[in-house]
């Protein structure tokens, strides 16, 4: 079974969306744009050229689900149209020179277009589901444009829901929550027959600027000290808590789970809390994970990979494209601390880790001589000010994503939702991990409901 069945598919219509010829034949004649692709975008082009076995279902892509009410086919290429046409990064196709390196050819809104090819209709959800999975796995990669895979299916009631998987090469999770609230809005706008939309700040920008601050690193650099402090004796970074029965070199199968484990009155009570106390709610919800992850530990200090979001300029704040990236970082987590304590522990360690956030971990390892692999990488996101995060419950829409290699990795997304605190977690799928991050669960919400002293009863914290 797909690790991701949870994401419904509704029996119906299955359409494929592909690129119009004319959009193909534009990017075949465009000039080659001069800015340079990310180190990031180019090893993974690299790895996407290489052979893949014709029984191979890992295809790491991020993807989305959403019911656009009110859509039809005739609408619906419109609203991928307008999408594409507010970021530069999503009309921008990967081609390979002759000396394996790669450059951009970028067209203009105007020249982008899509139509449905059918599919096929299936009765029954299950395969449904099958179908849809099988495209997005199939095709989605960047060496084709778009480097994404969108397949529609209309129900009974004429209702089209969307399911889009996009390439890590252009695409980050948090460009997957900007992207269902935009094609609600471009889908009115489609309607509404208004003008194409205004571009936002472009991510080929931003990787224009990456690739300078990297190529200027040198082992000397200052910025490199908080990985060579990360690694370990053997050059890698430490792996995953003992009690979660996995050791490095593990080769495990993932599952992704999305449990809420703190309901929307808690939820409210600690951002109160951290209100109080001056605390960023980031900084907040990390140290109480962090705590929780070391509990049943004998050594208090914990080594984890830490998302940066990397929007930092306001025209990127809206915009779509790979601005994520992660920095090591090592706290040492008294357990009879106060939480206030654990907080600015948090903040010390995180202010030191992202002077490494222009980074990458290939670059790392290259500079240092090292073999560092990620283990526990944490995220932080709150989706309750995401733009367009009010039309999401009417769009059932939701974020998930692709199959990715058996490892002995870990990724937690602490997500502030209206409706209250989400651990999204990529995780070895074992009895013994998933009881761990269990208990993880459990003990955050327990430190929550210490702190904020509003919430007594364990099932009303859930509530």
């Amino acid at each position: 079974m797909h690790p991701h069945r949870l994401t419904l598919v509704p029996a119906g219509d299955v359409h494929l969306w592909v690129p119009r010829s004319s959009t193909l034949r534009a990017f075949a004649t465009a000039a080659p744009d001069p800015r340079p692709v990310t180190p990031d975008q180019q090893r993974r082009l690299d790895v996407a050229g290489l052979p893949r076995p014709v029984d191979d279902e890992v295809n790491p892509w991020i993807g989305l689900r959403a019911t656009l009410h009110g859509a039809d086919l005739t609408s619906l290429a419109g609203t991928l149209r307008r999408y594409c046409a507010r970021h530069e990064s999503l009309r921008c196709m990967f081609v390979r020179r002759d000396d394996g390196s790669y450059e951009r050819r970028i067209i203009d809104a105007e020249l982008i277009g899509f139509q449905p090819r059918h599919l096929g209709h299936h009765a029954d959800p299950g395969e449904a589901f099958d179908a849809v999975m099988a495209e997005l796995d199939d095709r989605t990669g960047p060496l084709s444009w778009p480097a994404a895979t969108v397949v529609s299916v209309t129900d009974a009631n004429g209702d089209i829901t969307v399911f889009a998987a996009f390439d890590h090469v252009t695409f980050d999770g948090y460009s997957a929550y900007l992207t269902m609230g935009e094609l609600k809005h471009h889908l009115e706008a489609e309607l509404n027959h208004a003008p194409l939309p205004a571009p936002v700040g472009s991510y080929v920008d931003f990787a224009v600027e990456q690739r300078a601050l990297q190529d200027a690193i040198s082992p000397d650099s200052p910025a490199l000290e908080p990985w060579r402090r990360a690694a370990d004796a053997t050059g890698d970074l430490p792996g995953l808590p003992r009690a979660t029965g996995v050791r490095r070199g593990d080769r495990i199968q993932h599952r992704m789970r999305y449990p809420t484990f703190a309901g929307p009155r808690l939820s409210r009570a600690f951002h109160r809390w951290c209100d109080r106390h001056d605390v960023p709610p980031a900084l907040a919800f990390t140290a109480v994970l962090l705590r929780a992850m070391v509990a049943e530990e004998d050594d208090e200090r914990l080594t984890v990979l830490m998302s940066t979001h990397n929007r930092n300029r306001p025209e990127w704040h809206q915009a779509i494209g790979w601005f994520s990236g992660i920095v090591p970082m090592t706290v040492d987590l008294g357990r009879d601390l106060p939480l206030i304590e654990l907080v600015r522990r948090t903040a010390e360690a995180w202010q030191f880790g992202r002077t490494a956030e222009t980074i990458p971990l290939p670059l790392a390892n290259h500079l240092l001589g090292t073999t560092m692999r990620p283990a526990a990488v944490v995220s932080f996101l709150d989706s309750r000010h995401c733009p367009g995060r009010d039309g999401w419950e009417e769009m059932d829409s939701t974020v998930f994503l692709g199959e990715v290699e058996p490892s002995d990795e870990m990724h937690l997304w602490i997500n502030s939702m209206p409706y209250g605190t989400e651990l999204l977690h990529r995780s070895p799928d074992t009895p013994p991990c998933t009881e761990w991050l269990d208990r993880v669960m459990n003990r955050m919400r327990d430190q929550m409901v210490a702190v904020t002293r509003e919430v007594n009863d364990p099932m009303e914290a859930l509530t």
